[in-house]
């Protein structure tokens, strides 16, 4: 009798610890919800002269992506009130040097860095006047109106997110009055030459980019040294004009770098104009539409609350499961930056905490993707004689191939080693675990987070120290990222993420009883039946 009442308890407090899944409606008018948190610009001129409030930095444009295609939109910095600067670029277009070869430096950023790719100027007939623009996240679109002396230009931008039937980006243009038929495209491709270049006297360039026309399609190809190539496509379709009104529309790919990178680009722009302008237009919408609803918050301060679903905007524009990780600038490429690179010891972390909680997972796929693809370099990343059963992230930044390099805060031999920055890759297995714990997969577990978190609590058992005269264990001369303060041993980022490495196993432990204890349970209820 005892024994039974022993089952019946626990059995009862299995069943206490099974969720039970009570479906959740959300009554929300997301449209107009949303709205409130629309960016929203406006600006003049007066006399050629561009007055205060107008967007003309990278840090005041408007934006779309589609997590890997990226587009920013701003006046022209060199004649504001003249005409708009429509920034493009790829997250996918990184330079791809070859270990070994003679021009390369053993340093990322000269070797393998996030390149640009250019971008359009649309100029006016007459001078600004007065203009408008609006990020409707919603619909995650961009629309504009530029007053100008001659007429008005009206257009809308996106980054198409079904990039699976086409992978490209939308410029609609309506211009009226004097401005119609008058407005001009202008496409100036960027050197694909590092931002570093400059700083280093032997660095050889890429090739200059190519213009050709397939079929119909313009065509920017840029060569590699290492012999692959990415390119930019656009065509712009004329919808004709009527009661002084004229339409148009853009369509651009950026392909990624393959060995053909103009053909991939053609293909991309003629799927999209295939598809056309109010096809993609809605199968866009559906994707954004759903993925907002998958969670829902509020706040009592609409200033928090707009900046949070600004961010969930921002995060699904720049990277998706199956595209880029989120890198320093997401497919934004910020024109002459110092970083074109993926950083490891704080950014790649905070950009994705947000997405665990607000159940949008599959955004976050992409960055343990990364980690699972390169395993090997990480391994590389750690001394010769460590590799056997350890690894490590760069101490400070890298490309996507997560290699160190002699560029940063990197340790002996350019290698992850103290006394520099060595914790970021047991940092970034927190979000892997966070993941599992969110999705409850356990295949993250056994076949990509355990094989690469024992390698990184491993990493710190080569070089931790007990001095034996306080029975702890110490940690030598390390350096905490981004902190303004001298090296020293034991520091806290080290001691802390080396104490939740280490409890990581006891973690998957109490996972392991709880599925015992739901096992035993359903059991124990089909025995009473």
């Amino acid at each position: 009798m005892a024994a039974f009442l022993r089952c019946v308890s626990i059995s009862a407090l299995c069943l206490a610890a099974v969720r039970t899944e009570t479906p959740v409606k959300l009554d929300i008018d997301w449209e107009s919800f949303l709205s409130r948190a629309d960016l929203v610009w406006g600006w003049s001129s007066q006399a050629g002269q561009a007055s205060s409030t107008t967007p003309k930095l990278w840090y005041h444009s408007s934006f779309v992506g589609n997590g890997a295609l990226g587009m920013m939109i701003r006046c022209n910095p060199s004649n504001p009130t003249k005409s708009l600067y429509f920034s493009v670029s790829s997250s996918a277009v990184w330079d791809d040097r070859q270990p070994g070869a003679k021009y390369t430096r053993n340093n990322f950023v000269l070797d393998r860095p996030r390149l640009p790719s250019g971008h359009f100027l649309l100029t006016f007939s007459g001078d600004t006047r007065k203009a408008s623009m609006r990020l409707h996240l919603w619909d995650a679109e961009v629309t504009g109106t530029v007053n100008t002396t001659q007429g008005t230009v009206m257009f809308r931008a996106f980054a198409n997110s079904r990039y699976d039937i086409a992978d490209s980006m939308l410029i609609e243009l309506n211009a009226t009055g004097g401005e119609a038929g008058k407005t001009v495209w202008e496409w100036v491709p960027a050197p694909a030459d590092s931002t570093w270049a400059t700083r280093d006297k032997t660095y050889v360039h890429n090739p200059p980019p190519e213009q050709s026309v397939i079929n119909g399609i313009n065509v920017t190809t840029q060569r590699h040294l290492s012999g692959n190539s990415h390119a930019l496509a656009f065509r712009i379709e004329d919808l004709g004009s009527q009661n002084g009104t004229s339409w148009s529309v853009m369509h651009i790919s950026i392909s990624p770098v393959v060995k053909d990178g103009a053909t991939l680009a053609a293909k991309n722009v003629m799927q999209s104009m295939q598809t056309g302008l109010n096809g993609l237009a809605a199968l866009h919408r559906d994707w954004w539409h759903q993925y907002y609803s998958v969670s829902f918050l509020t706040f009592n301060d609409t200033r928090i609350e707009s900046f949070y679903w600004i961010q969930m905007y921002k995060l699904a524009s720049g990277t998706r499961s199956d595209r880029i990780v989120y890198d320093l600038m997401g497919p934004w490429f910020i024109d002459g930056t110092g970083w074109p690179d993926l950083h490891w010891d704080l950014n790649v972390q905070l950009t994705y905490y947000p997405l665990f909680t607000s159940n949008r997972l599959s955004i976050a796929e992409s960055l343990h993707k990364l980690l699972d693809n390169n395993l090997e370099h990480l391994i590389e990343n750690v001394p010769q004689q460590y590799r056997n059963d350890s690894a490590a992230a760069p101490s400070g930044a890298s490309s996507l191939e997560c290699l160190e390099t002699c560029y940063w805060n990197y340790g002996p031999d350019c290698l992850t080693a103290p006394p520099t920055v060595v914790g970021n890759l047991l940092w970034t297995c927190q979000l892997y675990w966070l993941h599992y714990r969110y999705s409850l997969n356990t295949s993250l577990l056994s076949d990509g987070l355990y094989p690469l978190l024992s390698r990184a609590v491993n990493f710190y058992t080569h070089f931790q120290v007990d001095n034996g005269s306080d029975h702890v264990i110490h940690l030598p001369i390390t350096f905490s990222p981004e902190y303004p303060g001298p090296k020293g041993p034991d520091t806290n980022y080290d001691l802390a993420l080396y104490r939740w490495g280490l409890k990581v196993p006891l973690l998957r432990l109490v996972v392991v009883v709880n599925s015992l204890c739901l096992v035993f349970n359903l059991f124990f209820r089909q025995l009473c039946t």
